[in-house]
């Protein structure tokens, strides 16, 4: 989902403005609002108006992800039938084990509803995984556990909230290992599946967005998935022709994919009544939004998407083909585009995406002990990708800040380290790409800094095993189709490639994209457009990333060196 409005300085917004009338179709919002050539009007920046109710949330989050409490929970352990949960109360008054569901917030509630009496100091809890609530057969895995003490009938936090530990396996699934270091982005049906092969992609990413295909009610050819007690329906046909058929050509490869998860606002959906349930209440537009999980019946069906298509893409033999790793939504760095929630503060608008990500690790590991979530973000890193976004770094922090205090899993990194200027194929002159770990943005240029980030011991899971990061949406464009473009293009894979191959920190690229698109504005693809005048013609990047990771790759190579304007591939910096 390339959008050209990352683009970060303002002397591109004219250019943009001009693009913008073809990116609103489908997949890409306006969101600059005021780009102008009139010297008496400049360029709005949007200065976020947070409630008072905002604020103090913020504050109250802040405060409790770098608070020490006297209390803490050891451990959740989940089985088949119960949960354990043990930890340790200090001081005087009436202790009491409060479980957090995604719904409720731990910082708000007055008054916890599910709580038990601690008697002892030192305590360890069973009670049964699934409990009736709210009309639905609710799975306590989903839940966080946190000590607190009851003060004139009110509920004082006195530790912060842990997940389960580890999640018990249905089913034992292999891992699917990377091979290369090569992918694709965005893989739909097409003509060239044999590229596949003929480019060694080993990864790929894929859009699974749950409204195109969840219904409340049945519809012909409709198939019915239970969860919770309640009866959700999924298009068959569409799994089948849009997911399936490329799925299963990617899974006899053994390629490992990645699907995007997305929820679409109640006025985009095919059925509006579930759009209505899974669309965030404060929600004030965008391209998608932020999954709601504020009432027991969103919860439950957000839960029931995910369950579903944990069950049908996590089997043993692979019929219907096989999801390994999850990016949960897309760029949420610019969530007021593509997970939207209102405006909010950065804090306040984590907490909710950590719920999301949790609540799709929680459950597709029950399928599948090897997957992995990732957290999706432009080429930001301390500088905004379009006004009103947040940042990659300051995201990323919170990220550390929830795994540690909460209990850490495994999350990763999906990255989209385009040009800074996304029309601009010389990625190597990004002005504002540098080699630091405050840099403003992170591109190709100094993909050194993600690679840095990924080895740090702060930021691996569990302090020692290190994060996947993937370049889940990245490319280079050209401009037109003149040779000199095209050139320009090519040897902006070749840079890019010759980083990537050499950085133990980043695990992959999947280009973006795979074929030119006309409502991109650009033209990223390995191929011209799949249209009846170019056919999908392979450009001259093609050719290059087929090369790339073969004894062909230095001879190859050896003639964008001039285009770039260096005498050798000596270009990895140390810092």
């Amino acid at each position: 989902m390339c959008k050209l409005e990352k683009q970060s300085t303002n002397k591109d917004c004219y250019f943009i403005k001009q693009i913008f009338t073809v990116l609103f179709l489908f997949y890409f919002p306006i969101l600059i609002t005021s780009c102008t050539t009139d010297e008496e009007e400049t360029v709005e920046v949007i200065d976020p108006s947070f409630s008072e109710e905002d604020i103090q949330h913020e504050q109250d989050l802040n405060t409790y992800l770098y608070n020490s409490y006297p209390c803490f929970i050891h451990s959740v352990v989940v089985t088949d039938r119960l949960v354990k949960i043990s930890g340790q109360c200090t001081g005087g008054g009436n202790f009491y084990l409060g479980e957090i569901s995604p719904n409720i917030d731990v910082l708000k509630s007055t008054a916890i509803p599910y709580k038990q009496r601690l008697v002892d100091s030192s305590f360890q809890i069973e009670l049964e995984r699934f409990v009736t609530r709210d009309g639905f057969l609710y799975d306590r895995i989903l839940s966080k556990w946190a000590v607190f003490r009851e003060v004139a009938g009110v509920n004082q936090l006195m530790s912060h909230a842990r997940y389960v530990d580890e999640i018990p396996a249905i089913r034992h699934l292999e891992p699917v290992k990377l091979i290369s270091k090569k992918g694709l982005g965005g893989i739909i049906p097409n003509q060239y599946i044999s590229d596949f092969t003929k480019l060694d992609i080993s990864s790929a990413t894929i859009n699974v967005c749950i409204t195109h295909f969840m219904h409340l009610t049945p519809r012909a050819g409709d198939v019915e998935h239970v969860y919770g007690g309640k009866s959700y329906y999924m298009d068959e046909n569409y799994l089948v022709n849009s997911i399936d058929k490329v799925l299963l050509q990617a899974t006899q490869k053994n390629i490992a994919v990645a699907a995007i998860i997305l929820v679409e606002p109640a006025a985009k959906c095919t059925d509006p009544e579930i759009g209505k349930i899974l669309q965030h209440p404060d929600n004030d537009g965008g391209t998608y939004t932020m999954p709601n999980m504020t009432t027991s019946e969103a919860v439950n069906c957000y839960a029931a998407a995910l369950d579903f298509l944990a069950k049908r893409y996590c089997t043993v033999d692979n019929r219907n083909g096989r999801i390994s790793h999850w990016i949960i939504h897309n760029e949420v760095d610019g969530g007021r585009d593509w997970a939207n929630m209102g405006i909010k503060p950065v804090t306040v608008f984590t907490d909710t995406y950590m719920k999301s990500m949790r609540m799709c690790y929680n459950i597709v590991r029950q399928y599948d002990v090897h997957a992995e979530v990732f957290a999706s973000f432009s080429h930001s890193w301390t500088e905004t990708s379009n006004p009103g976004w947040y940042t990659c770094k300051e995201m990323l922090g919170l990220l550390n800040a929830y795994s540690e205090v909460e209990g850490d899993f495994q999350w990763g990194l999906a990255y989209h380290s385009y040009a800074q200027d996304l029309t601009n194929p010389c990625t190597w002159n990004d002005p504002n790409a540098t080699y630091s770990m405050n840099t403003q943005f992170v591109t190709f240029k100094n993909l050194e800094v993600l690679h840095k980030w990924a080895m740090d011991g702060e930021n691996k899971y569990k302090g020692t095993v290190k994060r996947s990061v993937w370049l889940s949406e990245a490319g280079v464009n050209s401009r037109d189709y003149s040779e000199e473009e095209l050139q320009k293009q090519a040897a902006g894979f070749a840079y890019a490639w010759k980083k990537i191959n050499a950085l133990e920190g980043i695990d992959g690229i999947q280009w973006h994209n795979w074929f030119d698109n006309q409502v991109e504005g650009a033209c990223l693809g390995l191929r011209k457009y799949l249209d009846e005048t170019y056919k999908g013609e392979a450009k001259p990047v093609w050719y290059v990333y087929q090369k790339a990771g073969t004894d062909e790759e230095d001879e190859y190579f050896e003639q964008f060196l001039p285009v770039i304007g260096i005498s050798d591939w000596n270009i990895i910096e140390h810092f």
